[in-house]
């Protein structure tokens, strides 16, 4: 066990500590949605948008494609 064998140890420990916050912190992140100006929502699917709104106590509407179509806008209304 020798210089090399250590180095290699050492760098192992590093990814492992470097990796373990972030697959941590995926884990707690239940939504992804971005509020816009104009209080408009952005989420990345309109079952998300739902979920978020459900949550808050209301119902999603779907307001459109976010710029670059790849998003959805939406807003949350209280039922």
């Amino acid at each position: 066990m020798g210089v090399s064998h250590n180095r290699t140890m050492t760098r192992l420990l590093t990814l492992c500590l470097l990796a373990a916050p972030l697959a941590l912190s995926a884990c707690g992140t239940s939504f992804e949605v971005v509020r816009m100006p104009g209080g408009k929502l952005r989420a990345s699917s309109a079952n998300e948008a739902g979920a978020y709104c459900a949550k808050e106590g209301g119902r999603a509407r779907m307001l459109g494609m976010a710029p670059g179509n790849i998003d959805v806008m939406f807003e949350c209304v209280k039922n």
